[in-house]
């Protein structure tokens, strides 16, 4: 069953980023989202392919270089802060899910023309929450809306409720005791509490 949630990790120590991989690798998040912000992202995304972790690609991606370099590695998605034709199209010929940062209603359907999978909406909480969902969504029912920035676990089901097909978590899914521990058991343990919040809507 689809948990609607992707699992951001943004890190400054690749060994949290492996740790935090392996244990998200199974809870019920739909996708594990490395960002290239991390040392080393890319190399930390194929350790962790390479050691049979599903479902995970690259976050904050902002050149072609990067994706082609993350196809060869064997990521599944690509994700954008910003809209960049260039990226979208690469992805989309590579076949690689793709998902571009968007802000306005314009930028959401350019990205959706383009062959985008879906339309990150960042940063959320900064332009209404809930509320710019809804107007969006009311004229533009088509878009696939994934939310980035702030959202908290008791917020994930009214995304889902109002049309979004994902909700990103970072700091609400992992601490950094648990990542520093090198202990994949235990990020799992945390996530899934973090999950069964998000379950119920607390």
């Amino acid at each position: 069953m689809s948990s609607g949630v992707v699992a951001v990790i943004r890190t400054d120590d690749p060994e949290y980023a492996l740790t935090l991989g392996r244990g998200f690798s199974n809870t019920s998040v739909d996708a594990i989202e490395i960002t290239m912000t991390v040392p080393n992202a890319i190399d930390v995304i194929e350790r962790l392919i390479g050691e049979g972790v599903s479902r995970v690609g690259g976050g904050t991606v902002r050149t072609v270089e990067q994706v082609q370099r993350l196809a060869k590695v064997g990521a599944t998605f690509i994700v954008s802060p910003h809209l960049d034709e260039k990226i979208v199209k690469e992805s989309v010929h590579l076949g690689l899910r793709v998902t571009p940062g968007t802000l306005t209603p314009s930028e959401m359907v350019q990205a959706m023309n383009w062959g985008a999978t879906s339309q990150k909406v960042f940063p959320i909480n900064a332009v209404g929450g809930q509320s710019y969902v809804r107007s969006v969504l009311e004229p533009l029912p088509d878009l696939s809306l994934v939310v980035s920035g702030g959202v908290q676990t008791y917020e994930v089901n009214s995304y889902l409720d109002l049309g979004c097909v994902g909700v990103c978590l970072g700091g609400a899914l992992w601490r950094i005791a648990d990542a520093s521990s090198g202990d994949p058991k235990k990020v799992q343990a945390y996530a899934d509490e973090a999950l069964a919040r998000v379950a119920i809507g607390k």
